[in-house]
């Protein structure tokens, strides 16, 4: 038998229709907010040990740090491989505590809804005091306008990077000693000039940090200096 047509239907009480749906948005907003505006720290290095990379928790690379034995030894264009290796290491370690994150917020907003005894003065209708205040359609409507502009954002984002994806775009640092070469609007390949000497290792090293933040701002459309 239908569902729609059983006493037992989840629509027959429009107010807890209601309050289930505003607590199923607001649970999905403090997981993401769990999940993203957590910080942290985290480093990745390429097999050889010659490139370190730090980022943080949104990704962002705050520094390179390369070896300067190895650089002395090697020419400067060797370099490309052993950056771009400790960028998608750095990379992985962000993502992967990022999914820890989303995980571990998922558990306690879990936590925060279970069945709580039947006592006078509570509810057990999805785990939530009797006395909390009953959401309205203005608080549902504002949850769903902005669940509505993340998916604008998101598919924005997305047909720009299926624009994108056929064309080959070179970014280059200030001091245009490293090239990062974009693909569907991700490092695809770094290369250095190679002219850069070993006393210049630091000046290259900013430079990297500095051509991969402007990658990041073209793919996002945010530039951290105006804050849009």
């Amino acid at each position: 038998m239908s569902s729609y047509g059983s006493s037992s239907s989840r629509w027959d009480d429009p107010a807890k229709g209601l309050a289930r749906l505003a607590t199923s948005m607001r649970s999905f907003q403090r997981v993401v907010r769990s999940a993203t505006r957590a910080e942290g720290h985290y480093q990745g290095s390429d097999a050889r040990g010659v490139v370190t990379m730090a980022a943080d928790s949104a990704g962002r690379v705050e520094s390179v740090d390369i070896n300067r034995e190895w650089f002395a030894r090697q020419p400067a264009a060797s370099l490309g491989p052993a950056l771009f290796e400790a960028y998608q290491a750095v990379l992985t370690e962000v993502l992967n505590a990022s999914v820890e994150r989303m995980e571990a917020a998922e558990e306690a907003e879990a936590h925060r809804h279970e069945p709580v005894a039947d006592q006078p003065g509570r509810s057990t209708d999805i785990g939530v005091r009797s006395t909390a205040p009953l959401p309205t359609f203005a608080d549902v409507q504002a949850a769903l306008r902005d669940l509505e502009e993340r998916q604008y954002e998101r598919e924005s984002r997305r047909k720009r990077r299926l624009a994108e994806a056929s064309t080959e775009q070179v970014v280059h640092g200030p001091s245009r000693m490293v090239s990062v070469t974009v693909r569907g609007g991700e490092p695809a390949e770094i290369t250095v000039a190679n002219g850069v000497r070993r006393d210049r290792v630091a000046d290259l090293a900013q430079d990297v940090v500095l051509a991969l933040r402007a990658v990041r701002e073209r793919a996002t459309g945010h530039n951290p200096s105006t804050g849009r």
